[in-house]
């Protein structure tokens, strides 16, 4: 590299020495993040992850959350990302915190790259670089890995559009690799967002012939993307037709988690959204900054008219039902009824509106009155933050536009004025969002006392062992506390389990039957089917509970007010069973909730099922039969089961189609019972069935990634024999 382009990257460093601050838990005192998803979903997953990539075993079935579920598949985990080779080489805590820290220099580079091409000057594409990644959206998705890895790419995507506009040098290349590192990220939505946002930025006034070459570059990116993230895509696509997802069940409505007049206000006042339930704790990107974006949304430049439209529309489309928007891209584009939380939407914005505001800053460097602009927007917007009483933003805003004015004022002191404004920008970013940077020690992962005592009592965790009922008795500050007596109650097993399991229904990995179990039919499953599940025990408040069952308590957590009960009745994770009863899939609920339900005494079958009909059908002979062993190795499950007579073996464990069951190396058929787990037809005698989880198109989706691989290193090596022979004839 140059040293002028060294020069031009010198900025960077100044927002670079914020997020060491920002950033400051992780990376100097040892400490993990642990707010919401962080602490019960995304240490965990990556922990056990890591743990199996090392032991040389990928897995691809989680044992541990609502009757069990497909890994590898779920998006969210990232496991084909490239950032996941981390956890091969490094300790966990270095790999986590080295994948959760990625993002940061590749957004910020990516930024400063995009805002160059759209004709920013190094210093003012670092200000949008910094306004990005010191944002509230940005730092937000930090408690989200595979969205924050997704936001990292989104920059380099748009540039690599704005290149295919231009008929730049390996046009689709940049833009099919960040679409790759998104979608294999886990977050399609903003993959759809990002990519729908590239094509707007190749739309130009020309006749359509001069528009047929960057179409072509964009669909052969998408298709080299899709086809380089194939071993994700593939199984998670097959898996999401199991989903609830799949039909938008399970999805909250699309007014939870939306942008509002109070998101709105948030972006200048970083108290707006205090007390709140959102999903970012601010929205802030300072007074200073939404004076520059009206500027530079108004200013001569490049690709204007598409930067704003696709601000506009993002947002609107984050403020879900407000507008028809929202159902309208629920009804023609793919996926996106699978889409939770409208305010995530605000992506794409996000991005653009640094841009702009660069863009408005720049104005400094005119030849006419003009110039004062920005200096005078900026005292205008510290004057209607101090009205308000945001006196913080106001006076950093005051500061941010005498750096601009001065600046304008003496051509001379550009460059040093210029780096005082984007210090200015960087430390008011880097103070009002560092609350979203959330770290403890790592201690906070150690054993609650329910956890002890669980394991105490022979609580394993696989299956569905448990279920809560928990809610806070009295109020908790927002932060450490409330998250440490939260997972204390929801998830007491994941000290002594390495974080397991996390309890998160919402995962795109839960079935659809599972989910209309306990979601459906939640009074149901509370007051029956849980046992009928393998469930043993309930989490709840003791003031909730009547005075035996506080009696009966195996475990209590102070301070979280929750108690560990037992159930009276439930059925062990694997029996055998001589009764069979064959019903329609639609009635198969109704009848397991209904007196005439035998639990144990029989199972319950789909008539539908592949291999099913009537003649499998056997009336009840008596209880359930424990079997003799059941043992875990992997993803696999082996049972050993002694009947006497012909019968189902049924095992409390999610059913997919993924789910093999042999004996002795010898296919069994293998049926959904009860609605949502398995069982395999077995004749009297001693038997061992392994189950096991296959993920379905994994073998494809890895043949088609890796011929992408080999196609372009190809490609790569014929471009570059062509060059050397090319070179030394000009």
């Amino acid at each position: 590299m140059s040293g002028r382009r060294l020069r031009a990257l010198g900025p960077l460093l100044v927002p670079a020495a914020v997020a060491l601050f920002v950033f400051r838990g992780l990376l100097f005192l040892g400490e993990l993040p642990f707010r919401r998803d962080m602490g019960r979903l995304f240490v965990p997953l990556k922990r056990v992850l890591g743990e199996s990539l090392r032991s040389g075993h990928l897995p691809q079935w989680w044992p541990w959350d609502g009757l069990g579920m497909p890994f590898v598949s779920v998006p969210v985990i990232s496991a084909f990302h490239p950032s996941t080779l981390l956890f091969l080489a490094l300790p966990f805590q270095v790999a986590f915190v080295s994948q959760m820290l990625l993002p940061v220099p590749l957004a910020l580079l990516g930024t400063w790259r995009l805002g160059r091409a759209l004709g920013l000057r190094p210093v003012f594409a670092a200000m949008a670089a910094t306004a990005y990644v010191l944002g509230p959206y940005f730092l937000g998705l930090t408690e989200f890995t595979s969205m924050s890895l997704a936001a990292a790419a989104l920059p380099w995507m748009w540039w690599g559009a704005v290149r295919c506009r231009s008929g730049g040098r390996l046009r689709p290349l940049v833009l099919a690799l960040s679409l790759a590192w998104m979608l294999l990220a886990g977050d399609p939505h903003l993959s759809i967002m990002g990519l729908l946002g590239a094509a707007a930025l190749m739309v130009r006034r020309t006749r359509p012939q001069r528009l047929l070459r960057p179409a072509l570059s964009l669909a052969l990116g998408t298709v080299l993307a899709v086809a380089l993230a194939a071993v994700q895509l593939v199984p998670s696509l097959l898996l999401f037709r199991e989903s609830p997802r799949s039909s938008g069940a399970g999805i909250v409505s699309p007014d939870y988690w939306r942008f509002d007049l109070h998101q709105l206000f948030g972006l200048v006042n970083p108290e707006a959204l205090a007390g709140r339930d959102v999903m970012f704790e601010t929205t802030y990107v300072g007074l200073g900054v939404v004076a520059l974006v009206l500027l530079g949304a108004a200013a001569r430049g490049r690709l204007r008219s598409q930067l704003v439209g696709i601000a506009a529309v993002s947002l609107v489309l984050a403020t879900g039902s407000a507008t028809p928007l929202w159902s309208l891209f629920s009804a023609v584009v793919p996926f996106w009824k699978s889409f939770q939380f409208p305010v995530k939407a605000m992506g794409p914005a996000m991005l653009v509106l640094p841009l702009l505001a660069a863009r408005g800053a720049q104005q400094v460097l005119r030849r006419d009155s003009l110039r004062f602009l920005p200096g005078a927007l900026g005292v205008l917007a510290a004057v209607a933050g101090a009205a308000v009483g945001a006196w913080e933003p106001a006076l950093l805003a005051l500061l941010l536009a005498g750096a601009l004015g001065a600046a304008a004022w003496r051509r001379a002191l550009v460059p040093l004025l210029s780096h005082v404004a984007l210090a200015v920008l960087a430390l008011d970013l880097g103070l009002a969002n560092s609350r979203l940077v959330l770290t403890a020690p790592t201690d906070f992962y150690e054993p609650p006392p329910l956890a002890e005592a669980l394991r105490r009592g022979g609580v394993s965790g696989e299956g569905f062992s448990y279920f809560f009922l928990w809610k806070p008795e009295r109020p908790y500050e927002s932060g450490t506390e409330l998250d440490l007596v939260q997972n204390a109650a929801l998830a007491p097993l994941r000290g002594s389990l390495h974080g397991l399991p996390t309890s998160n229904v919402y995962l795109q990995g839960f079935s659809a039957r599972y989910n209309e179990l306990v979601l459906g039919h939640q009074e149901l499953w509370v007051g029956k089917l849980a046992g009928v599940f393998g469930t043993r025990l309930f989490i709840a408040s003791p003031a909730v509970l009547r005075p035996d069952q506080r009696q009966q308590a195996v475990g209590y957590d102070e301070r979280a007010d929750a108690m560990a009960v037992p159930f009276r009745r439930f059925l062990p994770r694997a029996y055998v069973t001589q009764g069979v009863r064959v019903l329609p899939r639609a009635q198969v609920v109704d009848y397991l909730g209904s007196s005439s339900f035998r639990p144990g005494g029989e199972v319950v079958l789909e008539a539908e099922a592949e291999g099913v009909g009537p003649g499998l059908a056997h009336e009840p002979t008596g209880p359930a039969q424990p079997v003799e062993r059941i043992r875990r190795d992997g993803d696999a499950v082996e049972v050993e089961a002694v009947l006497e007579a012909p019968g189902m073996l049924v095992l409390n464990e999610s059913y997919y189609a993924g789910v093999e069951a042999t004996e002795g190396g010898k296919p069994l058929p293998v049926y959904p019972a009860n609605h949502a787990v398995r069982a395999v037809p077995l004749s009297a005698g001693r038997h061992v069935v392994r189950f096991e989880y296959r993920t379905p198109g994994l073998v494809a989706g890895a043949l088609t990634s890796a011929a992408a691989v080999v196609l372009l290193a190809v490609a790569g090596v014929l471009q570059a024999r062509t060059r050397r022979r090319v070179g030394p004839a000009r």
